[in-house]
Parts: structure tokens; sequence; C-alpha cells
């Protein structure tokens, strides 16, 4: 199962893809606009990957609205996970990446999948998505 965690970096969101044997590929960058996250949303169901974010991002960013109007399923993990998770592998002050790739490594084990809930969005999938 390939997986890509994404998180917010200084210029805009990273994002990482893991491979089914816990592998990172390099980091990308995503651009600040509602394109570029409907593009990497298209990329990601293309791949067959799931995306896994931060719940602090949902409220700010729309790419787990794209990816999820794309069929890419979803997971989202909650602050108290991720903060103790980072704590305690010693990446609080890492670059983003290295969180993308923390993000992206958790639905591949047990007893951390249990703690991602998956995004459900209340919009209607008949009505169509616009961008400026």
């Amino acid at each position: 199962m390939s997986t890509c965690g994404v998180w917010m970096g200084h210029r805009g969101l990273v994002a990482v893809f893991v491979d089914g044997d816990g592998r990172p590929r390099p980091a990308l960058s995503i651009s600040n606009s509602a394109l570029a996250r409907w593009g990497f949303a298209q990329h990601l169901a293309a791949l067959g990957a799931d995306l896994v974010i931060d719940e602090a991002l949902l409220a700010d960013e729309s790419i787990a609205l794209a990816a999820h109007r794309a069929g890419v399923p979803v997971w989202v993990a909650g602050p108290p996970l991720i903060g103790s998770l980072r704590r305690a592998a010693g990446i609080t002050r890492s670059p983003p990446r290295v969180s993308a790739a923390l993000l992206a490594r958790l639905p591949a084990i047990p007893w951390l999948r249990s703690h991602l809930r998956c995004f459900e969005s209340d919009d209607d999938p008949r009505q169509l998505m616009l961008t400026l």
C-alpha cells in the first residue's frame, strides 16, 4: 500500500510518498492554489495512494477535500497523536518532509491506524468544484 503524508511548511504544503515497505520518496512541494491541489489529488488517485493529513490542516487546506473528491482514501490524524509521536521521535524541529513521512507511515502500523479516522465530506458529490 502506497501512502502520502502532507505537512505544512514555510512555503506551503510538503508531500512525501512512502511505499509498501516504508521507504520514503523525495519530498514534493504543492503550490498554494486550488488547481495545484486538484492536480496533486488526481496524481494520488492515479497512483492508488492513500493520503494522510494532520487534523490541524483540515480547516485551512483544500487538499483533503480535493483528494476525497478524486476518490482517494483520506486518513486524518488528530493533534494528540501527532504531537506525541513527533516528540517521541525527536522531530519537532525537523524539516516538514520528516513529519510528512511520519504521517505517511501511520496507516501501515495497525495500532496507530486505529487512531486515524477517515475523512468524510458534507458536500454533494454532484456539485462541481469551481476554481478562481
